[in-house]
């Protein structure tokens, strides 16, 4: 069975081992480095990718204490167990010192019978803290942080904020999980009330700290939060999508409860059943939206092929219901391929000029990639094709992305840019990339009445022709924007005032024609 690398980056060293026949995932492989620098990839036992991301933290601490010389049959050495006891009982909390190895919190935190609530805590670039002032310091900072956090909660006791809260004996343990992140599992139940003021206490008692890195040198730290309050063995996993949601939207603290959790299940649980569905059933849809040349706008110079999908009751689904969550699920380059195959077939049956939007993921998709071009070599459709790299912000390698122009360009496939005019890095590609169209921003189309957007707009279409490409305005949903957007200088017009996307069978019926111009 084939293997494919996991794109997201929060799942880095990451691979599916997948039937092709289906793509459902049979079990997953990590590649890492050994001790010696060398590239390893190996198989491990995990059920989903965020197991699977676990066992590869597990194995790189294993490393990382291995280069360090440490023998790794030892266990690994962990925070105390603390209990608070309630201020007004006066007796001094009791500690009693546990010594783990970093797969004993999974399990204890899994056995755990009863509601927990379970934070992680991760140090923010805390790689770039090794690679500046080596990881004996970077070591000191997390056993430094670990004190701040137990004697920030102590102090939390001493002046009856627990007891505030009708928490009469505050338990947890503490494990220091990996490199950079440390793991709170807290066994009481309140609300998530106190858990926001103890998160906001340790949040600032760590970022107003001076660590020291010698000494007449202190650096500050930042961190983010990831927790949550549910059963004992979904805590842990819960608290690892609250943490990757937090580092994905830059938050420093998000948390789950059991209700948002409940409800978020639901949802994605039916979302990926449809997903499912129209993978088993081949129900992929390409709707079409008309291209229009300045001069006619009658009938389209070429389509735009957008994806669609169906759900259980036959209503069609937008991407903004489905994308996002198939790239999650890794089911996107099962749409897409499915999505290329109708596409390239009402090409092959009507002789018409197509776009088809890629992403850079898309581009970096080494199967998807050489399912469309073996797709237009079979059925000759290159010099009808136009590729468009949509989220072209997410451009990382400009080389690998010319690479794969270069060999579109080959088979005469023409190349566009989305949202032109949305962020700085659209300038640098269309400058290092060999590109055709550009599409401007439809952000700012939108707002074509106001003279700064015009002039800006304007500017940005001089630009484009002064470089020999041509553009095209979309977001033309009105009279007006249609005529101002002429008034600029654009090649092209697109937009609901001119076409909605549609089924080709409508489209067939709205132009009456069976065929098109090249691309």
């Amino acid at each position: 069975m084939p293997i494919r690398t996991i794109t997201d980056k929060q799942y880095k060293g990451v691979s599916e081992l997948y039937r092709k026949s289906d793509g459902q995932v049979t079990g997953y492989y990590v590649t890492y480095r050994d001790i010696d620098g060398k590239p390893i990839k190996k198989r491990v036992d995990a059920e989903t990718r965020d197991e699977a991301l676990l066992k590869l933290m597990e194995i790189k601490q294993e490393v990382d204490l291995d280069k360090k010389g440490k023998n790794m049959s030892a266990t690994l050495p962990q925070p105390a167990k603390k209990i608070l006891a309630n201020v007004h009982e006066k007796k001094q909390p009791s500690v009693s010192v546990l010594k783990k190895t970093m797969q004993d919190h999974q399990t204890v935190i899994s056995a755990y019978n009863g509601i927990a609530i379970v934070s992680l805590i991760d140090i923010v670039a805390f790689d770039d803290i090794n690679i500046l002032y080596g990881y004996e310091i970077g070591t000191r900072i997390v056993t430094e942080m670990q004190t701040i956090i137990e004697d920030t909660l102590l102090k939390m006791d001493a002046n009856g904020v627990f007891s505030k809260h009708s928490v009469e004996l505050f338990s947890y343990e503490m494990y220091h999980v990996y490199a950079d992140k440390l793991c709170l599992f807290i066994k009481n139940d309140f609300s998530h009330r106190l858990l926001d003021l103890i998160v906001k206490q340790l949040s600032s008692k760590i970022s107003n700290h001076k660590f020291f890195i010698s000494d007449e040198s202190h650096i500050h730290i930042n961190t983010t939060f990831g927790a949550t309050k549910a059963e004992g063995s979904m805590s842990l996993l819960y608290a690892e999508k609250a943490l990757q949601e937090a580092k994905k939207s830059h938050s420093n603290y998000i948390f789950y409860d059991t209700y948002s959790i409940n409800k978020n299940e639901h949802i994605l649980n039916k979302v990926y059943e449809t997903l499912l569905d129209n993978i088993k059933h081949e129900t992929v849809t390409p709707y079409f939206q008309g291209i229009f040349d300045v001069e006619d706008s009658t009938v389209p110079y070429k389509f735009e092929s957008l994806m669609r999908l169906m759900d259980s009751e036959g209503r069609v689904l937008s991407p903004a219901a489905f994308m996002e969550k198939s790239k999650e699920y890794r089911l996107y380059t099962q749409l897409m391929s499915q999505m290329i195959k109708k596409v390239f077939d009402v090409m092959d049956q009507h002789e018409v000029a197509m776009t088809l939007n890629l992403s850079y993921i898309d581009i970096n998709n080494s199967e998807l990639c050489n399912t469309l071009m073996r797709q237009i070599k079979q059925m000759k459709v290159g010099s009808r094709l136009t590729v468009e790299i949509v989220e072209s912000e997410q451009i990382e390698d400009l080389e690998h992305v010319n690479e794969f122009i270069f060999a579109l360009k080959k088979l005469g496939v023409r190349i566009a840019i989305d949202d032109f005019g949305s962020g700085f890095s659209n300038f640098d590609n269309i400058v290092n990339l060999d590109i055709d169209y550009v599409k401007l921003d439809g952000s700012l189309v939108s707002k074509i009445h106001d003279n700064k957007y015009r002039i800006i707009l304007e500017n940005m279409v001089n630009i484009c022709h002064d470089l020999g490409i041509k553009t095209i305005a979309e977001y033309i949903s009105d009279e007006s924007i249609m005529s101002l957007a002429k008034s600029i200088g654009v090649d092209y017009l697109q937009g609901h005032h001119l076409h909605k996307p549609s089924h080709w069978n409508s489209v067939t019926e709205t132009f009456g024609f069976e065929g098109a111009r090249s691309a």
